[in-house]
């Protein structure tokens, strides 16, 4: 077990979450009363589910996504960077978390016990989805040509003016912790205005929750998890210091030029 730290933070990924991270001065893991503290100094700060608890070592008789649903309690291992970063993310995107958390209840009371495209959609999306919003549809069409070059060189200079990531899948907040070439998330492209980008962080991410819980409510869209593009985390100006390079950006096993070639590291 990795023992407890908040060095994390300065990375660009945890942005979404580091107003959140940051309100309790934890030494060392939470535990059941600094999970409700946390709850507690959050709630002036995030649209957050009225009966919404983190508990700790929660053992469910029903189905997780049931659980949560019917009682607000969200089971969090103890000592878990996983269930830590879920918990964050649910202060950071309540409402999508909770759009997310609905989507699989309805497909599980169609009968969709096993997972089928839609529910694989909203778990990839969960677990290791990023929002990106873009204001310049040319840059929108490079992503999902998978044109690297244009993205992440002949347009390095757009990147926090016209287009942005937004990590919303705590699976990528775990991975985070020790990034690797491979390292990649699943993107949903989001149209925004051009004066998006002059708002503050917290106010971009509010708009973009509130928008995509209100997509998510459609259980037609985002019908397959191929509607979400992969996206090569470390090539993304700031994020990893070997990019400054043109170069770094050669590397085709990371930068594919294609969607046909997979490996475990498309979700990781």
């Amino acid at each position: 077990m990795s023992h407890w730290h908040t060095d994390y933070l300065s990375h660009p990924l945890y942005q979404p979450v580091q107003t959140f991270a940051k309100l309790l001065a934890l030494s060392d893991w939470p535990d059941q009363q600094a999970y409700d503290q946390l709850l507690t100094l959050a709630r002036p700060l995030a649209a957050l589910p009225a009966g919404l608890r983190f508990c700790s070592d929660l053992q469910t008789a029903s189905y997780y996504e049931t659980h949560i649903a019917d009682t607000g309690e969200v089971p969090t291992r103890s000592e878990n960077w996983h269930d830590w970063f879920n918990a964050l993310a649910w202060l950071a995107w309540p409402r999508s978390k909770a759009a997310l958390n609905a989507r699989h209840v309805r497909a599980i009371g169609r009968g969709e016990i096993k997972r089928g495209p839609r529910r694989d959609a909203a778990t990839l999306l969960d677990e290791c989805g990023v929002v990106v919003a873009c204001a310049e549809p040319a840059l929108g069409q490079a992503l999902d040509d998978m044109q690297w070059q244009t993205l992440f060189v002949d347009e390095r200079h757009a990147w926090g003016r016209q287009i942005s990531v937004h990590a919303l899948g705590h699976a990528l907040f775990e991975t985070g912790l020790a990034p690797h070439l491979g390292w990649c998330g699943k993107a949903l492209l989001m149209a925004v205005e051009p004066d998006f980008f002059a708002l503050p962080e917290p106010v971009q991410r509010e708009q973009l929750d509130s928008r995509l819980a209100t997509l998510l409510a459609d259980d037609d869209w985002l019908a397959s998890p191929r509607q979400l593009w992969p996206l090569p985390l470390l090539g993304i100006p700031g994020w990893w210091p070997d990019n400054t390079e043109p170069s770094f950006y050669q590397n085709t096993d990371y930068f594919r030029p294609s969607r046909r070639a997979k490996s475990s590291s498309d979700t990781l």
